[in-house]
């Protein structure tokens, strides 16, 4: 590129920056629309770098798994960081990373290369900036015009434009995300289609699909890192067709990177907001939209009916939203005529002010003081989410007297969870399919297939994973996994642990003063012993974890030949999963987005379990000790 070209390019980048001093308008102060153009410049694109791969052996240092910078295609160095950077965000079908700001102007992209490194060098993974988010914003919009014609949703919003809505979780840095995202995506020219960015603020992941399948959107996302730390944050995409997988991730990755490359190549960042709020074409509110789907839903389900607009009004309920997205629940229950003056944590904060932290249906302080909660008001039960609400956990009283006094509360998660769905399906679809992740219990299994008559079909773990096999089998109507994470054939197969409440909370308006819903499930086998154990890559890499996952792994299905009381589960997809004699079982597993080998053990008891599964593993752990962090299973 020749000085006067420069010259001109900066001009116009300039000139974009003055344009949006005076476009921005402020969510806080104003819902008026607020467009802006720009203008984009072609280019040249360095190759995509290309990638290496390191083996492990116990000897080796963990320097051997550090990625380097400079590879065959010559990518200067600063770039080459970025590049990666943009790769490793993937996780699954969503991008994840450890939120990092930067200037909202005026800076190089030299400086996006530092903070980066930086980022990792203390620990803290991949780093997740506003840049990144407007390279993913320009890619999603180039990516959906060139999949034109494969939507099912196609403009049914009545514009030509190709419309995207932005929605995030409560965490304080995803507004200036969603502002780097919406000017990514605005800044493609998309020739006879512009790209419009819709700003919805706060709202549920499964919300974003609702809205494309409504046809208020043609595409969506949502900014949320789920039950991660605050600092975290993430992306997920959607469609028409519903989530993107991952594939269509790495397609995004690549275009990704090309945005990425042309803005190294004029040495500046694009500007951005900061924190006071989003530049896009339209500020809406569409969250009172999907409560109302989720209203005519209980509405449905609830039968028989005499109080329709009031079907919930024999029923008492905690609502526990963690101070996260699905603090909308409480009142769309009340409306419906539910009791819900126990619930907690009710208003949306990034910051998780209150005692359990950023809210998960898993913790175990979560469970606990919903638990708690539920006695102080004689619930009937407790609704837990996690921050975007896209996985639901509940409490259930384990006894309830003539009077209608509950007490003795316990969770409904995990098998138990799936085992009360499924009652509701062996009647609704008998000899249906019910796909599930591969950390399910062996308890589970035959309560799904000889209790209830239905059929178990255990796949990899991750939401998307099972979904995709779920849609896949004929007959199948839920995709769960033990986390919470739960979707129904009946609402197209959207991840959403809204949804999921609304099915069990019908469940016990339709069986209110017959008994606890546990009841229901009194024949699920359940063994004491049930604990998952977490052994870390000390290096934290990826690398790491994969090759002492397979050495381990090896050895596990070697020494089965020999341990009597092991079996090797032969139809297992995900690990290495093996069956103990007494019942139960242990499996190990590497995790899909973080340097973590999980280790499950379901056993009669932990005096048998240490000496049987648990040393023995220990054991094998330890021949990769210098790279390994063994203290959970040490204790």
């Amino acid at each position: 590129m020749n000085n006067a070209s420069l010259l001109i390019l900066l001009l116009n980048v300039i000139g974009h920056r003055q344009d949006v001093a005076t476009a921005f308008v402020s969510p806080i102060t104003s819902s008026s629309r607020c467009e802006y153009t720009t203008t984009t410049t072609s280019l040249p694109v360095n190759k995509e770098a290309s990638s290496t791969t390191s083996s492990y052996s116990p000897s080796a240092s963990f320097d051997t798994f550090q990625p380097t910078e400079i590879d065959a295609s010559n990518t200067p160095p600063n770039l080459q960081t970025i590049l990666t950077s943009l790769k490793e965000l993937k996780s699954g079908s969503d991008l994840r990373g450890t939120y990092a700001a930067h200037a909202n102007s005026g800076g190089t992209i030299a400086n996006i290369s530092h903070l980066i490194k930086q980022v990792k060098g203390e620990g803290n993974g991949v780093a997740l900036t506003p840049f990144a988010s407007h390279c993913f914003g320009a890619a999603f919009a180039r990516w959906l015009l060139q999949h034109e014609g494969d939507d099912a949703s196609n403009h049914k919003h009545g514009t030509n434009a190709l419309t995207i809505c932005i929605g995030r979780d409560p965490r304080i840095h995803g507004e200036r995300l969603a502002d780097a995202f919406a000017r990514g995506a605005e800044s493609v020219d998309g020739v006879t289609k512009p790209v419009r960015v819709l700003y919805t603020g706060v709202t549920t992941t499964p919300s974003m699909y609702e809205f494309c399948r409504a046809g208020k959107c043609d595409a969506a996302i949502i900014i949320t890192a789920s039950h991660l730390p605050e600092d975290k944050n993430g992306i997920k995409f959607f469609s028409g067709n519903g989530g993107l997988d991952k594939e269509d991730i790495d397609e995004l990755i690549v275009l990704a990177q090309k945005e990425a490359t042309e803005w190294y190549n004029t040495g500046i960042m694009p500007p951005s907001s900061g924190n006071a709020g989003v530049l896009c074409s339209e500020l809406v509110n569409f969250l009172p939209y999907y409560k109302e789907t989720l209203k005519q839903a209980i509405g449905r389900e609830v039968d028989p009916n005499p109080n329709p607009a009031k079907p919930l009004s024999n029923l008492n309920i905690v609502v526990n939203p963690g101070n996260g997205s699905g603090s909308f629940f409480s009142d769309l229950l009340r409306e419906l005529g539910a009791n819900v003056a126990g619930s907690l944590h009710l208003t949306p904060d990034g910051t998780f002010p209150d005692t359990i932290g950023v809210p998960n249906p898993e913790k175990k302080a979560m469970v606990e003081e919903t638990m708690r909660a539920c006695e102080d008001c004689n619930a009937d039960i407790g609704v837990m989410f996690d921050t975007d609400a896209d996985r639901s956990g509940f409490v259930l009283p384990r006894s309830i007297d003539a009077n209608g006094v509950c007490s003795s509360y316990e969770p409904l998660n995990k098998n138990r969870l799936i085992a009360l769905l499924s009652v509701i399906f062996s009647s609704s679809a008998p000899g249906a399919t019910v796909v599930t992740d591969s950390t399910t219990s062996e308890g589970l299994n035959t309560f799904l297939e000889k209790k209830l008559g239905l059929k178990h079909f255990r796949y990899l773990r991750g939401y998307a994973n099972v979904i995709n096999k779920a849609k896949e089998l004929q007959g199948s109507v839920m995709a769960i996994e033990t986390s919470g994470h739960c979707a129904l054939r009946e609402n197209g197969w959207i991840d959403d642990g809204t949804f999921t409440a609304v099915k069990i909370i019908a469940l016990l308006a339709n069986s209110k003063g017959k008994g606890s819903l546990l009841d229901l499930i009194s024949e699920l086998e359940e063994m004491p012993f049930d604990e998952e154990f977490r052994v870390k890559a000390t290096d934290g890499s990826l690398e790491t974890t994969t090759a002492v996952f397979e050495s381990v792994s090896k050895s596990l299905k070697e020494k089965c030949n020999v341990e009597d009381q092991w079996t090797l589960d032969e139809d297992n997809l995900e690990g290495v999963r093996v069956r103990l004699s007494s019942g139960g079982f242990f499996m190990i597993r590497q995790s899909l987005h973080d340097p973590v080998i999980s280790l499950q053990v379901e056993s009669v008891s932990e005096e048998y379990a240490r000496p049987v599964a648990l040393s023995p593993l220990f054991k094998l752990f330890s021949e990769h000790a210098s790279v390994l962090d063994l203290s959970a299973i040490e204790k």
